[in-house]
């Protein structure tokens, strides 16, 4: 397997990535085609593919910040799904000893129990803050989430720091702040 990001719409695996994207995450939860190219631009943003032997497997997309990394989206082509390659991808993302955030829907049902299990087998841990994700579309409100971070607990002051940059910076690519 290999990461490699992409920071044109010129890349060849950027369609393909779109796809991904697309129907993987409701419409509340991703960018705008325009928001998306224009993020790529951004040195934090790593808009990633991972491949194997050239074959498109999954998606990453994440910010890169001093301290941590915040993983914005995280999907698996549908046709390698249930091969174990979620896992596989974020034990290689997660090696770097970083501080990892990323976010989950509160665990209510079936679906969303599975996720957060899937993510505390890799060694996530959830955070007991009261987070709501900011729109990516003026038609939307923000969302409650709940905060996972790989391997310990996050600081108070680390979350508040976290949240500030997703809204101050992070949304800036949005609907919403252009």
């Amino acid at each position: 397997m290999h990461f490699k990001r992409i920071t044109s719409k010129k890349d060849i695996y950027f369609d393909k990535l779109m796809e991904i994207y697309n129907y993987s995450f409701p419409e509340f939860e991703k960018r705008t085609l325009n928001d998306q190219v224009e993020v790529l631009k951004n040195d934090n943003y790593k808009c990633t593919v991972v491949c194997e032997e050239n074959i498109l497997i999954g998606i990453i997309l994440y910010w890169e910040f001093e301290n941590y990394k915040y993983v914005e989206h995280l999907a698996i082509n549908k046709h390698f799904r249930g091969k174990n390659y979620g896992s596989k991808i974020l034990k290689e993302f997660c090696s770097d000893n970083k501080i990892i955030i990323l976010e989950i829907d509160p665990p209510i049902d079936e679906v969303s129990i599975k996720r957060l299990n899937f993510y505390e087998r890799l060694g996530f841990v959830m955070q007991e803050f009261n987070h709501i994700h900011p729109p990516y579309r003026k038609i939307y409100k923000g969302h409650n989430l709940k905060i996972m971070s790989f391997n310990r607990e996050l600081l108070k002051e680390e979350y508040d720091t976290f949240n500030k940059f997703l809204k101050y910076e992070i949304m800036k690519y949005s609907e919403c702040n252009n």
